[in-house]
């Protein structure tokens, strides 16, 4: 199936679809692929900018484990676990 085929077949089956939950799913989905919110490109741009200013002043992944072990005993294997 071509492109052009597969784009009108779904227009077809989006014009017919009456699932709720199925049409906030593909409003979500298409949401998310216009690129971030406005606020979230400020963060990463806030985030961007402190590093930039100090990039010696960062974290690796197991001084982070370490800082929440001591925190909140947190360990790397407790990590993954899923929840009960």
């Amino acid at each position: 199936m071509d492109i052009q085929t597969m784009k009108i077949d779904l227009i077809h089956w989006l014009t017919e679809l009456q699932d709720q939950k199925v049409l906030e799913k593909l409003k979500a989905f298409n949401d998310q692929q216009e690129g971030l919110s406005e606020s979230h490109q400020a963060l990463l741009d806030d985030r961007i900018a402190a590093y930039k200013a100090n990039p010696k002043n960062t974290l690796d992944w197991d001084e982070v484990m370490k800082e929440l072990d001591k925190k909140q005993g947190v360990t790397r294997s407790s990590c993954f676990l899923k929840p009960v």
